[in-house]
């Protein structure tokens, strides 16, 4: 495999220790890369290990694909780093980039994205959520714009054995009918967008006249742009509907931390 150029941008408190936004090595593979980036800012150690993994409190884009969904061999055009949390991998929620937010702030987005649907003159026949984030803002929305047909989606990603990518399955179809008919699918947030993506693909089997997407926030990396959304955020957004998720698998980061 060819060595070719390859970005590393750092958000959040990573970019505040090294003092600069992106490094740039050449590598033959995202792993290859992160390692040469740490080479080159010694800062970056509190986050990548020198085998260019990712340590516990860090999260790595591949080219807008979580690295967790990679094996490590696959090449890299551009690589995101950011800790799960502002200052390094610590659980407290006060750090900045732990985004808590509340059911207001899920009705004001789910409001904010409404009145861009109306204001864009899109009239959708039937709204499409997609599990399990997108359950409550599908609702929200569907009840601000007045329409009754909702239906649900679940979409999952997979590492299978020898694959390189990830591979998105559709977990739990469509029971609702779209046919010739104006749809919306909405979810929480468009991170990677293989989800969205995947789901967009979907119900666009089924024959819609017209398919848009909608999400109430979307990451500076996704791959896909929604239709519609409320606001773009880089920290790692904590949704009122799955604290207690969060907080088990920020205790297994802190744990797995204090092993090494």
């Amino acid at each position: 495999m060819n060595s070719g150029e390859v970005r590393v941008k750092l958000l959040a408190s990573l970019r505040e220790s090294a003092g600069l936004d992106e490094i740039v090595v050449k590598a033959s593979t995202w792993k290859e890369a992160l390692a040469l980036a740490v080479e080159k800012v010694p800062s970056l150690k509190t986050a990548i290990n020198s085998d260019g993994s990712p340590k516990p409190g860090y999260i790595v884009f591949v080219d807008g694909v979580d690295s967790r969904l990679l094996e490590g061999g696959e090449s890299a055009r551009e690589i995101v780093v950011l800790p799960v949390n502002h200052g390094g991998g610590e659980t407290s929620s006060k750090q900045r980039n732990l985004i808590y937010l509340s059911w207001n702030d899920i009705e004001e987005a789910s409001s904010l994205i409404a009145r861009r649907v109306l204001e864009s003159g899109f009239k959708p026949n039937v709204i499409v959520g997609v599990l399990r984030g997108g359950i409550v803002p599908a609702r929200l929305i569907a009840d601000e714009l007045g329409v009754e047909d909702i239906g649900m989606l679940e979409v999952k990603l997979y590492t299978g054995i020898n694959l390189r990518k990830p591979k998105p399955y559709v977990r739990q179809p469509l029971i609702i009918d779209v046919y010739d008919k104006k749809v919306l699918i909405v979810d929480d947030v468009s991170d990677t967008g293989l989800t969205l993506s995947l789901a967009l693909d979907f119900v666009r089997t089924y024959m819609p006249s017209t398919v848009k997407t909608a999400t109430l926030f979307i990451k500076p990396w996704t791959r896909l742009i929604p239709d519609y959304y409320a606001k773009s955020v880089e920290g790692w957004i904590v949704f009122p509907w799955e604290k207690r998720e969060i907080e088990r698998e920020m205790a297994k980061a802190t744990a797995a931390k204090g092993s090494q």
